[in-house]
């Protein structure tokens, strides 16, 4: 079992790409703009389907990223319990949300997503034989974050902690066990353990006006 240790930074990704050295062409600029132009896509709303017992995902809503207007075609790419991955693509006209209603007690969590402008003959999505090569190549251990603590109000001016909210990462789609340890005023931890089907949101709710709001947790896939 791994133990990981967290702070509360948000850690943010930067795309890169790099110019030459010479001095900047015209033709090196207009690169440098296509780059830009590309259509990006996020998913920005998940959440659990009701009556799935075990799991399960909806993926809800995502947001096209363009400055140009032309039309932009989506795949996504999303994880079945069983390890195969499924496939849909949605289309729209520049910027903006996309509605995917994508949902399935099967579904793991797990997803990749491409966006191409619809008349880009050199764009293409890879196939779900290729994404699920690709998927199995990376780091298959489980991974956990507490993505949300926040102090908690107490008699007088005191104050404790709770932890709201975790990020879990299974990328089998597995269940995991999360163990949580919170330290308390004393010096000692505060233990709590959680099971969680897939990928997504955990509610942690673990309170205390006697926590300090330092944590540290371990997870696993469960046997």
């Amino acid at each position: 079992m791994q133990l990981f240790f967290y702070s509360l930074l948000l850690i943010f990704n930067w795309n890169f790409f790099t110019l030459p050295a010479s001095n900047l062409s015209i033709s090196t600029e207009n690169k440098a703009i296509e780059v830009a132009e590309k259509p990006q896509f996020k998913l920005t709303e998940r959440s659990t389907p009701n009556g799935c017992k075990q799991g399960g995902c909806s993926f809800d809503r995502g947001y096209v990223s363009t400055r140009s207007t032309d039309w932009v075609v989506v795949a996504i790419f999303v994880q079945t319990k069983a390890g195969y991955w499924e496939k849909k693509e949605y289309t729209r006209q520049g910027a903006g949300f996309i509605e995917l209603k994508l949902s399935d007690c099967n579904y793991t969590g797990n997803y990749y997503a491409f966006a191409c402008f619809q008349d880009d003959g050199t764009c293409s999505f890879p196939d779900t034989y290729k994404v699920e090569k690709m998927h199995k190549q990376k780091d298959q251990t489980p991974k956990f974050k507490v993505f949300k603590v926040n102090k908690l109000p107490c008699e007088g001016n005191d104050t404790g902690a709770i932890a709201e909210k975790g990020y879990v990462y299974s990328p089998n789609g597995g269940q995991v066990e999360i163990t949580l340890f919170m330290e308390k005023k004393d010096g000692s931890w505060r233990k709590k353990t959680y099971l969680y089907f897939g990928t997504g949101m955990v509610e942690l709710d673990m309170k205390g006006c006697d926590l300090t709001g330092n944590y540290k947790a371990t997870i696993r896939y469960a046997s």
